[in-house]
């Protein structure tokens, strides 16, 4: 077929390309010069689908739009930086495909290698818009959240069979959460001061914020349901839905492996909760301790 079914496949995605940048430059409309980069991006991908659906004869898909909103909602819960990745891994395979299929079709060559020239840069310039301060202090953030599960979950875990009510253990989860949060900041602070090209005040912030958000979470649970066992539950699923968005952002931004990072987390909270309920339980029976409140 001289490469006319991988030009369709091409085609089908810069008419996504197009509509994915055309719906984010909506999105982005505080970031005036990134704003610009996408509405250059999305043009230039229309005029590459109209080249290729002359060549191909036709390449137009209804789910096409409907994806780019699946990608919009990408965006709205990882963030910018995470949905870009996503999009130069698309960039760079139709940069390889082109330049394959111009070698099997000399007559399409010169026109192929524009259009590979231009997803060279689009991939270039839309990474290097991008400016994240989440993204930037990731490491911060990913110490915050992890130190969080950890810690909580062992806490609640541990605390079972102490607390007759829920909002009891809620809120000493709460009031332990809030004192670790900040105890983590300031590590956070104390340790950026010693690293160049970071702020401490942010990286403390995003440190501590992090936390306090992993333990608020954590904590619903307790303060909305009556009962320990569900509210138990519940709060590790929550803990296990944290884990996989961390495991999800580290993995795309970092080139890492999901289900690695998600499993070495996943260990983590299991065998410390597993640890601290042993421990809580063997310490009940020997102080005597069967409810606190």
């Amino acid at each position: 077929m001289g490469g006319l079914d991988q030009l369709a496949r091409a085609c089908r995605e810069e008419l996504f390309s197009y509509y994915l940048y055309t719906t984010l430059a909506r999105l982005v409309g505080r970031r005036g010069r990134f704003r610009e980069v996408l509405l250059r991006a999305a043009a230039d991908e229309l005029r590459h689908y109209r080249v290729l659906r002359k060549v191909t004869g036709g390449c137009g898909s209804p789910w096409l739009r409907l994806r780019a909103y699946l990608y919009t909602v990408l965006y709205l819960v990882f963030g910018l930086t995470f949905t870009m990745k996503l999009v130069e891994s698309m960039e760079g395979a139709a940069v390889a495909v082109y330049r394959e299929v111009a070698r099997a079709r000399p007559d399409l060559a010169e026109e192929l290698e524009a259009l590979a020239t231009d997803e060279v840069r689009h991939e270039a310039e839309l990474v290097e818009g991008i400016d994240e301060g989440r993204v930037r202090y990731l490491s911060s953030i990913a110490l915050g959240v992890s130190d969080a599960l950890v810690e909580l979950t062992g806490v609640y875990t541990g605390s079972l069979g102490a607390f007759a009510s829920t909002v009891s253990a809620g809120l000493a989860g709460l009031l332990a959460g809030v004192a670790a949060s900040v105890s983590m900041a300031v590590a956070a602070y104390t340790q950026a001061k010693h690293e160049r090209g970071r702020s401490p005040a942010l990286s403390a912030a995003y440190t501590g914020a992090a936390y306090s958000a992993v333990t608020v979470l954590l904590a619903l649970p307790y303060l909305t349901l009556g009962s320990m066992v569900v509210a138990y539950a519940a709060m590790l699923l929550v803990a296990f839905a944290v884990a996989t968005y961390m495991a999800a952002y580290s993995a795309v931004l970092g080139s890492r492996r999901f289900l690695r990072e998600l499993a070495e987390t996943a260990g983590l909270i299991i065998g410390v909760s597993l640890a601290l309920y042993l421990l809580g339980s063997a310490l009940g029976r020997l102080l005597g301790v069967e409810h606190l409140g």
